[in-house]
């Protein structure tokens, strides 16, 4: 009896001894990170919001994984709103660190889950790949602007660390937690995006208009294109594009979907991006021919839907009639302005990309360009145009091999009649919206770049565990398992 006591004391103090060293430690690194915070206040509030922005979506993530990845994207969704917050109180900053900190916090929790996991040789390709296509640009990038390379290598990084991301959603092949974000997190900021074209400006989103000269998204005084918590609308289209592909995967509370269908869709006519219409009509057919025809009636449905709420609101919405005349010019872009400047910008440029094998430097091209003058690609009009400007045909070929293996697993894992299938044709269709997309727009950057590569990674990781059941290792494992049992 008296053994038994002197255990039971002995674990006692071993917990006790554990717990305090475990609260030692954080009080440890709470106050660095209270101190840090404050000497990073003394020079700017952005950067201080943007560390304890980054510390919180880390933390969440140790928690629970599934919280740390929800953070992460909604710190992407919302970050912009945030920086425009800050600027009634700070004013216009040229450089924000707050545009850092969704980028830093998908790397650091990508860096954690591939450090603990064991990650499969094909997404290891993949990344290696596509890394060493944007890795080719960077000498040059560094020779002409050192600032605007390093921030372009790392925003290009940061998005194929999703591909690692993607991969940790191998446990669950039939859910995803990107999928589930879209649905939640894009309906509210579907609904912000049209009281932004209904009601007045807020305040923070009416400074940010003076403040910078927005010429394409419209003025305080005109109607705008909308862009809700986001950049901008060319940012925002293709979320909601996104958003409205997942809406075909729901079953449950159909009135809901309704609902949540015809808000996206009003705020993606809204933002006047063309290109997200056709990239969704592309990604309709794939998702038909993938699923051998047996999701056309739903595909016809949701067209259906669309059509109808756009005819539906003409009559009463001046609004509507614009959207109307904008998708008419859909297969006639030889009579819309913008639709001929891009096509005489890629004619000018595309011979100048082909012709530099190395291209002319990463951060020549897109929002790097801020940050060391003007640049004949600022405003990206075709995502494959600007990373074949910046990293010529070399890097260009690199990254198009890794997007090729995610796209033939992605068609794979479509077609396979398995559990998880409707998911996986939603990948599918994900992935081919966003490489229609690209021709419009450099989806490669920013939010719809993290996806891609988290498309990327779980449909990668769906293969690596099918590939694994199917090997004779696994199937002797298993069978020697059942015996045991």
């Amino acid at each position: 009896m008296a053994v038994m006591t002197k255990s039971k004391h002995s674990d006692a103090r071993r917990y006790l001894g554990t717990r305090t060293a475990e609260v030692g430690w954080l009080a440890v690194v709470g106050g660095f990170c209270a101190a840090l915070v404050a000497w990073l206040l003394t020079f700017s509030p952005q950067a201080a919001s943007a560390f304890v922005l980054v510390v919180m979506v880390v933390a969440l993530h140790q928690y629970d994984r599934r919280w740390g990845i929800a953070a992460m994207f909604l710190l992407w969704l919302v970050g912009p709103m945030l920086r425009r917050v800050f600027l009634l109180m700070t004013g216009a900053v040229d450089t924000d660190p707050l545009s850092l900190a969704p980028f830093i916090a998908t790397a650091a929790i990508a860096g954690l889950e591939f450090a603990r996991t064991h990650v499969a040789w094909s997404v290891r390709r993949v990344i290696v790949l596509a890394s060493a296509g944007f890795a080719v640009g960077l000498p040059l990038g560094l020779a002409s602007s050192p600032e605007g390379a390093m921030y372009a290598s790392f925003a290009y990084l940061a998005g194929v660390s999703g591909a690692v991301l993607g991969y940790g959603e191998r446990q669950s092949l039939q859910e995803s937690n990107l999928r589930r974000i879209l649905l939640y997190a894009m309906v509210p900021i579907a609904a912000y995006a049209i009281a932004q074209r209904a009601l007045p400006l807020p305040v923070w989103d009416r400074e940010w208009l003076e403040a910078f000269d927005f010429t394409s998204i419209g003025g305080v005084d005109t109607p705008i294109r909308v862009y809700a918590s986001l950049n901008g609308p060319g940012t925002l289209a293709p979320l909601l594009g996104l958003a409205l592909l997942c809406c075909l995967t729901v079953r449950r509370h159909p009135r809901m979907v309704l609902v949540s269908a015809v808000l996206l869709t009003i705020a993606l006519s809204l933002t006047f991006v063309r290109s997200a219409w056709v990239a969704l009509i592309v990604a309709g057919v794939a998702h038909v021919i993938a699923s051998r025809g047996r999701s056309a009636r739903l595909i016809l449905s949701a067209v259906a839907l669309i059509v109808v709420t756009s005819i539906a609101l003409a009559p009463f919405s001046h609004t509507a009639s614009d959207v109307i005349s904008r998708f008419s010019t859909i297969g006639n872009t030889g009579s819309d302005s913008s639709a001929v400047a891009r096509q005489a910008s890629f004619e000018q440029l595309f011979p100048r990309a082909i012709s530099a094998p190395l291209g002319h430097g990463l951060g020549t091209a897109g929002e790097a360009t801020r940050l060391h003058g003007e640049s004949d690609l600022r405003a990206v009009d075709n995502g494959y145009l600007s990373l074949l400007y910046q990293v010529g045909p070399i890097g260009f070929a690199l990254v198009m091999v890794a997007l090729g293996l995610i796209a033939k697993s992605a068609w794979n894992g479509a077609r396979a009649r398995a559990p998880g299938q409707e998911l996986r044709l939603l990948l599918f269709a994900m992935l081919v919206f966003l490489l229609v997309q690209l021709t419009s727009g450099d989806v490669f950057y920013g939010p719809s770049g993290v996806i891609l590569w988290f498309i990327g990674g779980q449909v990668l990781a769906y293969e690596w565990r099918r590939a694994a059941i199917a090997s004779p290792y696994a199937s002797s494992s298993r069978s020697t398992t059942a015996r045991q049992e």
